[in-house]
């Protein structure tokens, strides 16, 4: 499931995974992307420019004219169609340009792409470099981006991929759920080495709504009230964070 946000500039959207963890990327904007196209096709014109120059060359020392035409015809396809499928598969969704300007082509849902997210948007780069309107040709990509608040071409949406800013990681302060003070908890806890990191790992989750923190806890939270010989708590996920605090001090647990 993917998060909607109303912001329309540097708009960040939110993830929600399979395993219930909530993460936020940034979607690149039309500039950003403009830029990087840019430097893609510098990068096209040189290695066109240089293998050009070698078939010339080898072209003129052995009299094959004609060969070394064909051979240049075939370049300029294959920069035109494959450049982008070819980089984006070898370096996980980046071209030269989108690394120098640090973004990443993934799929909406937050996965890698895959040669068939990136043969179907390279596929259709032809189609958004032109609009014909009352005898003018305008450039279609940029307006389909402008409309689109995710930023998306026609080739982000028949592949369904988006285009993120790789920011860099934030290390953030590990936060511990609150446990509920008015848990009553014997002295002793039948709490194993499994359950601790289970518990653990829950109360320590902190990219996770309290609705659906409370919805997973309440799933564990009465086999542990059972076990304790406890009614079934009314705060499921306080239960379990004060279970995880006591459980904290070796001589009121048994392992």
């Amino acid at each position: 499931m993917v998060g909607r946000v109303s912001a329309p500039i540097d708009t960040v959207l939110g993830i929600d995974t399979p395993e219930h963890l909530l993460f936020r990327v940034r979607i690149a904007g039309p500039v950003r992307r403009l830029f990087a196209w840019t430097i893609d096709l510098m990068v096209r014109i040189f290695i066109f420019w240089a293998i050009a120059m070698v078939v010339g060359i080898i072209s003129a020392a052995t009299s094959l004219t004609g060969i070394g035409s064909g051979f240049v015809l075939l370049l300029v396809f294959a920069l035109d169609w494959f450049y982008f499928v070819v980089f984006e598969l070898i370096t996980g969704g980046r071209s030269p340009g989108k690394m120098w300007l640090k973004l990443r082509v993934v799929r909406e849902n937050g996965l890698p792409i895959t040669w068939r997210e990136s043969a179907l948007r390279n596929l259709l780069r032809a189609a958004d470099l032109m609009l014909l309107a009352a005898n003018a040709v305008l450039p279609l990509g940029p307006i389909v981006m402008a409309l689109d608040p995710k930023f998306r071409r026609l080739g982000d949406f028949v592949a369904g991929t988006i285009v993120v800013v790789e920011e860099p990681a934030k290390v953030q302060v590990q936060e511990t759920l609150a446990p509920d003070p008015t848990v009553d908890l014997p002295a002793g806890l039948p709490i194993h080495r499994d359950d601790l990191e289970a518990l653990e790992l829950f109360v320590h989750r902190a990219q996770m709504s309290d609705a659906r923190r409370e919805e997973l806890a309440r799933i564990v939270a009465p086999e542990y009230a059972r076990r304790l010989g406890l009614p079934e708590p009314k705060n499921a996920s306080g239960f379990l964070a004060a279970l995880w605090a006591r459980s904290q001090d070796p001589k009121r647990r048994m392992i």
